[in-house]
């Protein structure tokens, strides 16, 4: 069975996608991303910007978020998931649909300039 994983942004690979879902495998394995067109049952809202990563992600996310907020202060135009997207430790840990992956997501957004919401990182494990 399919599990679905919807959010705002979604993290892929180089890719940032607006409205998607994700969908894994039963051993959380990627295995589509469609675009966003109607509720689907047995999905999950992921508030922010979801990100897709190898397992071994956890023992560098802290630096993520300390690489993450430096980019975001030396860039004021500079948006979270594109941040994200270019971020050595996503790159180096970024997810395929060969091996189980993780998911994440940054929840703190203002969506009207897709920051982070009074300067607040808050990441979360998903999966």
């Amino acid at each position: 069975m399919k599990k679905g994983f919807f959010s705002h942004q979604l993290c892929y690979r180089r890719s940032l996608l607006n409205k998607h879902i994700l969908y894994l495998t039963f051993d959380n394995k990627v295995d589509n991303i469609l675009p966003f067109q109607r509720e689907v049952s047995l999905t999950t809202f992921c508030e922010g910007v979801l990100f897709v990563v190898s397992p071994g992600f956890e023992q560098e996310k802290e630096e993520f978020c300390r690489i993450l907020r430096e980019q975001l202060s030396g860039n004021p135009l500079l948006t979270v998931g594109e941040a994200i997207i270019h971020n050595p430790v996503y790159l180096r840990n970024m997810a395929d649909d060969i091996a189980p992956c993780s998911l994440y997501t940054v929840t703190s957004i203002n969506w009207a300039t897709a920051r982070l919401r009074d300067d607040e990182l808050t990441l979360v494990k998903v999966l």
